[in-house]
C-alpha cells in the first residue's frame, strides 16, 4: 500500500492545454477507454444515462469500450445484502461496450472494521475503506495489479462521480502508473448556501485530491465549474460538458391517459421520479400533499423510484389518508415513466442533492411545469416563475401552495410547460451538449 501511495505522489504535474491544432485532433477509433461509475446501465439515472451516451459516442466512432461498475441496483445495496442487485458480472451492449460488475462486500460488522482501518494514515486506506464504507475488494485487485504488473489496458479513462471515491481512487492510480488521460466527472452536490453537510461529502480532502490529480474535469453546469474555480482547481482543464435529452426519443414518448386508466386516477395528480429519500424532498413531496388534503383538495401524489430504508421508515409513521391518496411505484418500466410525466399536472422533486436535475428536462419535454428546490445546478436549469417555481429545501407549504395554483390556473401552468419546452429544445438536446465532450476526447494526447 505505501509503495502505492509513493507511485502517486512521484507522478508529476502536466500542463494540459485546451486547444490543440488540427494535426493533433485524436481518431478514437481502435483507442481503448476505461469508463469507471458506480452504477450503470440498464439503470438509467441521471449520471448513468450521461455515461451511458458518452459510452455510445465513443462506440460510434470505434473505441473499444469497457465499463467498470457495481453490481448494485437498489442504492441500499451498497449497505443492506437484502436489496436488489444485478446478478450478471458482465454484459455486452451496442457494438463493443463491455460492461464488467464488481461485486459489493457486506462483511460483518463492516462499518466497525473500515472505520477502524481508516485510523491507519496510508491514504490509499482512507480512499478505499473511509466513508461512505463501501468496500470492492475484486475491484481494487484488479486496478491495482494491473497498474503495477500486467501491459497497458486503456488509452485513456473516464471516472466519476462524487462520493464514490472507493471507484474513482484506483481509476486514478491506474492511469498515473501507465501515463494515460484521466477524466474526472465529479458531479458536485453543493447543495443550498451554507450546506455543511454537503459540502464535508462532496467537497473534503479526498475530493480535493482527485479533483487537483485529474488530467480533465467534466462539470453539468456552468455553476458547478465556477465553484471548483473558487476551490483553487485550475479552469484551464475543467470543461462543461452538459447533459442532454433527445428530442425524438421514441423512450420519452408517453401517454397519460393510459396511465391514468391503468392506476384509476380521476383526479390531478403531482408526480416526483427520483430516489425517494429525504435529501431528493420526497417528505416534503408528502407533507405538502397533506397540506391540500386537509384543505379537501381532491389530488393524487404519484412516487416513482426506489425507496430507500430512512423513506420507508418515514411511511410507516404516516396515517392512511397518504396511502389511500399515492401511488407508489419502487419499480416502474421506462414506459410507465414517460406515461406518468405525460398524464401529470404537475412534476415536483424539491431535491437539495442535485447537481442539475435530468427529469425536469424530460418533464419540460411533456410541456409541465416544475416545481424544485433552491439548489445549486438546478437554479441555472429553472428560471423561476418562467418555466417553473423554486422553494427553499424542506417548505412543503410553500410547494403545496404552488401545486394549488398550478392545478387551478391552466394557463399559468400551460405556459411555464412551453416555455420549459423551449429551453430544453433551445439548450438541452444531446447534439449540443456533446459538443465539448467530443472535443475534448479529439484533443487527447496519447
Amino acid at each position: 500500500m505505501e509503495k502505492i501511495n509513493n507511485d502517486i505522489e512521484e507522478i508529476k504535474e502536466e500542463d494540459k492545454t485546451w486547444k490543440a491544432g488540427p494535426d493533433e485532433l485524436l481518431n478514437v477509433a481502435g483507442k481503448r477507454c476505461l469508463l469507471v461509475l458506480h452504477r450503470f446501465w440498464p439503470f438509467l439515472g441521471g449520471s448513468e444515462k450521461q455515461f451511458l451516451k458518452w459510452s455510445q459516442v465513443l462506440d460510434d466512432k470505434g473505441c473499444r469500450v469497457n465499463v467498470f461498475t457495481t453490481n448494485v441496483w437498489d442504492n441500499d445495496y451498497f449497505y443492506f445484502p437484502e436489496k436488489k442487485y444485478i446478478k450478471e458480472t458482465s454484459a455486452k451492449i451496442g457494438k463493443n461496450i463491455k460492461i464488467k460488475r464488481f461485486k459489493v462486500a457486506h462483511l460483518p460488522r463492516k462499518n466497525a472494521f473500515l472505520t477502524f482501518l481508516e485510523r491507519f494514515p496510508s491514504k490509499t486506506l482512507k480512499f478505499l475503506i473511509g466513508k461512505p464504507y463501501i468496500f470492492l475488494p475484486g475491484y481494487y485487485l484488479y486496478m491495482f495489479l494491473n497498474a503495477l504488473f500486467m501491459p497497458k489496458k486503456f488509452d485513456f479513462i473516464i471516472s466519476g462521480v462524487f462520493p464514490h471515491y472507493y471507484l474513482i481512487y484506483p481509476a486514478l492510480f491506474y492511469a498515473r502508473v501507465k501515463h494515460i488521460p484521466f477524466i474526472l466527472c465529479p458531479l458536485v452536490h453543493f447543495g443550498q448556501p451554507n450546506d455543511e453537510e454537503n459540502y464535508e461529502l462532496f467537497l473534503n480532502e479526498k475530493s480535493k485530491y482527485l479533483l487537483e490529480k485529474s488530467d480533465y474535469i467534466l462539470t453539468i453546469t456552468e455553476d458547478e465549474r465556477e465553484k471548483l474555480i473558487s476551490l483553487g482547481i485550475s479552469g484551464t482543464k475543467i470543461k462543461v460538458s452538459g447533459i442532454g435529452i433527445e428530442e425524438n426519443d421514441e423512450t420519452l414518448s408517453g401517454n397519460g391517459k393510459r396511465f391514468r386508466k391503468k392506476y384509476n386516477i380521476k383526479c390531478p395528480y403531482v408526480l416526483q421520479i427520483s430516489t425517494q429519500t429525504h435529501d431528493k424532498g420526497s417528505h416534503h413531496a408528502v407533507e405538502a400533499l397533506k397540506v391540500l388534503w386537509r384543505r379537501g383538495v381532491k389530488i393524487k401524489l404519484v412516487l416513482i423510484g426506489q425507496i430507500l430504508k430512512e423513506f420507508e421508515d418515514y411511511l410507516i409513521r404516516q396515517k392512511p389518508e397518504v396511502f389511500e391518496n399515492t401511488i407508489i411505484l419502487n419499480y416502474a418500466s421506462e414506459q410507465d415513466k414517460n406515461d406518468a410525466i405525460d398524464g401529470c399536472d404537475v412534476f415536483v422533486m424539491p431535491s437539495k442533492s442535485d447537481s442539475f436535475g435530468l427529469v425536469y428536462l424530460e418533464a419540460w419535454l411533456h410541456k409541465k411545469p416544475v416545481i424544485a428546490a433552491y439548489c445549486s445546478g438546478v437554479m441555472e436549469v429553472i428560471d423561476e416563475g418562467i418555466n417553473g417555481f423554486l422553494v427553499p429545501f424542506g417548505n412543503y407549504e410553500m410547494i403545496a401552495g404552488y401545486i394549488y395554483k398550478l392545478i387551478n390556473d391552466k394557463e399559468l401552468s400551460g405556459k411555464l410547460g412551453e416555455e420549459g419546452l423551449r429551453k430544453a429544445l433551445n439548450n438541452y438536446l444531446w447534439e449540443k451538449r456533446l459538443k465539448n465532450f467530443i472535443k475534448l476526447i479529439e484533443n487527447l494526447k496519447l
